[in-house]
């Protein structure tokens, strides 16, 4: 373990933006992969969101499980089980040979993979400098856009001259990581000076009383607050994200090598977004306040995007300004809640608060989605459906508590 708190810093923010990355590579390359999946079993879209609908479902109770688990046997170890084993499941995409097998490691790997959100976190937030503290985070929430660009980057290739199976084929280079993670990584100090006051039994067990401790007078309002931020914006985010590939096909008319290559050019360009959210609410505004601010100039792109937009430029310039605004929230929202909790419950109040209700939101979007398409078109869908999730949830921050930025993380 490293001694030099900056240091230390340095290796669990490189290592936790890691393995952010690959895990929303992973959803990433399920998305890029829909319309062959499509095409080779012969389901329409409605099947598609039934299965991203019951692995989101699976993944709202794992990751409650995963912030236990943190919060009682430490980060470090926890965070590579878990990156080790949705990657393994990931891999096993290839070999599928009918839908139903589809949807079981589907529902492995995501629920695997959501529960490293409320450990990278915990412990980015735990081992940053307080001063810069929102600015690492950001960097740590660039893992969303960077692992679809990456994705993009690997799967339009293969979507062209391999086909769908083989972008899955990924996973299994991550599983060898992900130990060298565990054997390099330092755990949370400040997990470590907590954990260290525990009796050796309670050191041993999952607290479950920790769940209701998010619930208890102190911390009622806030943790209802959030759960509906993160819902909001849950439905948004999967209402949208997971089916920018199937919209550009089908109604722009882009092959699917294509729409990877233009869904990845955007989320590079979000990028920019994500670290200047990071930058306006570590600075210059409160963070619940540039979240919201962030939420609404997203929700105007995304209405530019489908109304505006009627040339390739276009496209990529109003899905890099959406990426920017409404995913780039991320890079805030996340420093917004871990700074609500003390470091005893944090990992698990993130996964209460924050992991499961976004998760539900991707549970319940995704078939709600083609149902809207079917009756509306995509253009309505997501100015009657989508936008407005996006002002709930700013709404849904601006009544959180107004915490100052560059404060250290409370440990009581």
């Amino acid at each position: 373990m490293d001694k030099n708190p900056q240091s230390a810093s340095l290796s669990i923010l490189f290592f936790s933006l890691f393995a952010w990355t690959a895990s929303n590579l992973d959803q990433s390359l399920f998305g890029y992969s829909v319309p062959g999946i499509m095409t080779e079993f012969k389901v329409g879209i409605d099947s598609i969101g039934l299965i991203l609908s019951v692995s989101f479902i699976v993944a709202a109770c794992m990751v409650v499980l995963a912030g236990l688990a943190a919060d009682a046997w430490g980060r470090r170890w926890t965070l590579a089980a878990l990156l080790a084993t949705s990657a393994l499941f990931v891999g096993l995409h290839s070999f599928i040979t009918n839908i139903e097998q589809l949807i079981v490691l589907r529902a492995l790997a995501f629920g695997l993979a959501a529960g490293l959100a409320p450990i990278t976190v915990a412990y980015v937030a735990e081992s940053a400098p307080a001063r810069h503290r929102g600015m690492l985070m950001g960097v740590l929430q660039c893992g969303y856009p960077l692992g679809w660009f990456l994705a993009a980057m690997i799967a339009s290739p293969l979507l062209e001259n391999s086909g769908w199976r083989s972008v899955f084929l990924v996973g299994f280079a991550i599983i060898p990581i992900a130990f060298f993670i565990a054997w390099r990584l330092p755990e949370s100090a400040r997990y470590a000076a907590v954990a260290a006051t525990r009796t050796p039994n309670a050191r041993q067990r999952l607290n479950l009383n920790l769940i209701q401790t998010v619930f208890s007078q102190k911390y009622r309002l806030r943790s209802i607050a959030s759960i509906i931020l993160f819902f909001a914006f849950g439905c948004a985010y999967a209402g949208t994200a997971f089916f920018f590939p199937t919209y550009f096909i089908s109604v722009r008319g882009y092959s699917p090598s294509e729409a990877a290559q233009l869904v990845g050019y955007s989320n590079g360009i979000a990028i920019l977004g994500y670290l200047a959210a990071a930058f306006v609410g570590e600075y210059w505004l409160p963070r619940r306040n540039t979240f919201a601010i962030w939420c609404a100039l997203g929700a105007i792109a995304l209405l530019c995007l489908v109304w505006l937009a009627h040339e390739r430029w276009q496209d990529l310039f109003f899905f890099g300004l959406t990426g920017a605004f409404f995913y780039g929230s991320n890079a805030v929202v996340g420093t917004l809640l871990a700074d609500l909790f003390p470091t005893k419950m944090r990992a698990t109040a993130y996964a209460v608060c924050g992991s499961a209700p976004l998760t539900l939101g991707f549970a319940l979007f995704p078939s709600v989605v083609p149902i809207f398409v079917a009756n509306n078109g995509w253009q309505w869908t997501f100015s009657a459906l989508i936008a407005p999730m996006l002002i709930v949830s700013a709404l849904a921050a601006l009544t959180l508590p107004n915490v100052i930025s560059g404060q250290e993380v409370t440990d009581d």
